[in-house]
């Protein structure tokens, strides 16, 4: 019943963002999957330490629809503790920790937060049907922190309005957000530096350690995730 209900918010989701799901179905069409590498685990163990069981983790390419609705729109969606990415991308990645692009590391770092949530006890199909609810996956902003065409539910502002939350604060979306952000500025600093994002993740540093102290203290601690 629940998947039931992740696989429709998401057919919703992709209605409103223009995508033909005329041939959506409940089942998962999965072209191929893998393991995390190790190169992958060490580097998820830079953020998440032990926190997750990274042997019960999947990457995916592609999926969710017959006609491979996540490459269409170039997203990655994290269900039930496994990653789908774009077939294109999982192609370009058989390792995403030596990807030379900064991007592509952050990204997988922002999917793997939505691992540990999940693996944590975390509702991510329940908290993301409420963000589509509210147009978090359907309106964009002009973020302080990500830039213009920010999607809502990713909206973070962390020198104002959000100055003062704690990482519990924040829903499951901005999380991710928040660790990437700290993940750029600490560990890929030789890494495409000149990005945009990683300037971004440098200024906003010493205030996103202090909402990550917690979390960086004993990431296993589930009263870290996003409240209800």
């Amino acid at each position: 019943m629940a998947n039931n209900h992740i696989y429709h918010s998401v057919k919703v989701k992709l209605q409103k963002m223009g995508q033909d799901v005329s041939d959506f179905t409940h089942d998962v069409f999965v072209d191929t999957k893998r393991k995390l590498t190790s190169g992958e685990v060490k580097m998820c163990q830079l953020v998440f330490k032990n926190s997750i069981d990274y042997s019960k983790v999947y990457l995916h390419a592609g999926g969710l629809t017959a006609g491979g609705i996540i490459s269409k729109t170039g997203n990655a969606v994290t269900l039930d503790g496994e990653t789908w990415f774009p077939i294109d991308e999982y192609k370009k990645n058989p390792d995403f920790s030596t990807s030379p692009l900064g991007q592509n590391r952050h990204w997988f770092i922002h999917e793997m937060t939505h691992i540990w949530q999940s693996q944590l006890g975390h509702s991510n199909g329940f908290a993301g049907a409420k963000i589509l609810c509210t147009g978090g996956y359907t309106s964009t902003v002009n973020s302080v922190d990500s830039g213009i065409g920010e999607l809502k539910g990713y909206d973070t502002d962390i020198l104002g309005r959000d100055k003062n939350k704690k990482f519990s604060d924040f829903n499951f979306e901005q999380q991710g957000r928040l660790i990437e952000f700290w993940f750029d500025a600490m560990h890929l600093k030789n890494v495409n530096p000149s990005r945009q994002h990683h300037q971004k993740s440098l200024q906003l540093l010493p205030s996103i350690q202090i909402i990550l102290s917690n979390f960086l203290k004993n990431p296993s601690d589930p009263t870290l995730l996003p409240s209800p």
